[in-house]
């Protein structure tokens, strides 16, 4: 892929992640936080469709694609196990006498009952057409898919302020609804010459058992993912109700922001690493980009420590406690966004099995910290559950790499990432209320540099020279 087309690619998720960022506040402000919460519980079931509805087809269609010559029929087997298994699940809560709707959301409503189903059904077709725009390298379509559902909801919450709208959460739901509703048509618009001509076509069952093959072990891993990631929600829904939920987050959503850093750098890292093993490089290569990324981490860690008290000036005083909370949240996705540096021998080695291993297990240390924290905690104890959990997801990522591959140095890694761990942890159960606290970011910073100054002044020099020639 030429740097044209990741940049087409890059826009999308900057852009979505930009526009998610504006809308916050203004959901904030205009909603209650237990309306807030009640949102966040909506995310987590339309993040769990494409592993539990979709069966990780989408994977098995990015995987088949350049092996099948029929692409549309390949489109249309992927879609089957969504259709069957979402129709199954409408049957089964018509013939349970539970309210959907009460279990998630806490009000008994038909009508959120329904808005969910049109969103589950929305965000699983959205998933699989949006791979279909991948596969076929067009860039700013897909960028396009990423960006119009928050677009459509910025346009829809001025609504709420142009025409008084009345700040429920029926109507909320109904906003999240329509604007991906909206995007569901715009793909498939896009990818109309796919899918009308799929509907035509028989079933391959052979194919299809093959894919199945292929999506499910992975739907264990999927699973154990999510979990690590969404199963604080479900701890706070229960123990301490929508109003910490809602609270909580808006924290991670805030925090997510760095995720897209992430994301970015995992698309381009994993092709360059496998390009560089293939040519016979050297482990120091990948070692200088490990603690690059170490310094890049250690630098959104403080300055997010710093000045995290800028965000009360944008948001409700129900949201005080982000001001700590969202240092804690911020951890998930820099753990994540080194480990991806530190992982590369499981990919290497295609032992897979230690991928999985990592997120099953950081999934039952979160499960068992949210079950002791929350009761007592809150928001505080969810988000440094978390935080350990991902801990121990890079911890087990980099000693699995380093033993099926290449052991690189990690006890300089391990002694900053402790440091910054330590100094999360005090200022979330005080509540950032020691005076002087920030002078303890800058100096873990400045010891950071320190045991890494070599790399430091490579780095300089490299951006120097890269300075240099371009002027």
């Amino acid at each position: 892929m030429n740097p044209k087309k990741i940049l087409q690619f890059s826009i999308g998720p900057l852009g979505a992640s930009a526009l998610s960022l504006l809308t916050l506040p203004f959901i904030a402000w205009f909603f209650t936080v237990e309306d807030v919460g009640r949102l966040t519980m909506l995310h987590v079931i339309l993040g769990l469709s494409s592993s539990i509805i979709g069966l990780q087809m989408h994977q098995s269609y990015v995987r088949e694609y350049h092996e099948q010559n029929d692409k549309k029929l390949l489109f249309k087997v992927a879609l089957i196990p969504a259709m069957v298994i979402f129709s199954l699940i409408v049957l089964i809560s018509l013939i349970l006498p539970y309210s959907i709707s009460e279990i998630l959301f806490g009000i008994d409503s038909d009508t959120l009952t329904i808005y969910l189903f049109i969103a589950l059904f929305s965000s699983v077709i959205i998933n699989l057409l949006a791979h279909v725009l991948r596969m076929q390298e067009r860039g700013l379509a897909f960028s396009l898919t990423q960006i119009a559902p928050k677009l459509i909801l910025i346009v829809l919450i001025g609504c709420i302020y142009i025409f008084n709208f009345p700040n429920e959460f029926v109507v909320l739901m109904a906003m999240n609804t329509i604007a991906l509703l909206t995007s569901l048509f715009v793909l498939l618009w896009l990818t109309r010459q796919t899918w009308l001509v799929a509907l035509g076509k028989p079933i391959n069952f052979e194919l299809l058992q093959n894919m199945l093959r292929f999506s499910l072990p992975l739907v264990a891993g999927g699973l154990a993912y999510w979990g690590l990631t969404t199963m604080d929600r479900f701890f706070l829904r229960a123990y301490s109700g929508f109003e910490e939920l809602g609270v909580y987050a808006l924290s991670v959503s805030l925090a997510a922001g760095v995720s897209v850093v992430s994301a970015l750098f995992s698309n381009l890292w994993h092709p360059i690493v496998y390009k560089w093993i293939k040519d016979g490089i050297e482990i120091n290569k990948v070692r200088m980009v490990t603690e690059s990324m170490l310094l890049l981490v250690a630098i959104i860690w403080t300055f997010v420590g710093l000045n995290s008290w800028v965000l009360l000036n944008f948001l409700p005083e129900d949201y005080i406690s982000i001001e700590y909370l969202i240092v804690a949240c911020v951890s998930m996705p820099l753990f994540y966004m080194l480990s991806e540096t530190t992982v590369v021998g499981i990919g290497i080695t295609r032992r897979s099995s230690f991928s999985m291993l990592a997120s099953v297990v950081s999934f039952l240390i979160n499960a068992i910290l949210n079950y002791l924290l929350i009761p007592d905690y809150g928001a505080s104890g969810a988000a440094l559950a978390s935080m350990i959990a991902f801990f121990v997801f890079f911890l087990i990522r980099t000693e699995a790499s380093s033993f099926l591959w290449e052991s690189i140095p990690r006890i300089k890694i391990y002694f900053v990432v402790l440091m910054y761990i330590s100094a999360t942890i005090v200022m979330v159960f005080t509540e950032n209320k020691i005076g002087g606290f920030s002078y303890l970011w800058v100096f873990i910073l400045f010891i950071t540099l320190l045991l890494f100054w070599v790399r430091v002044e490579e780095l300089y020099q490299i951006l120097n020279n890269y300075i240099a020639r371009k002027s």
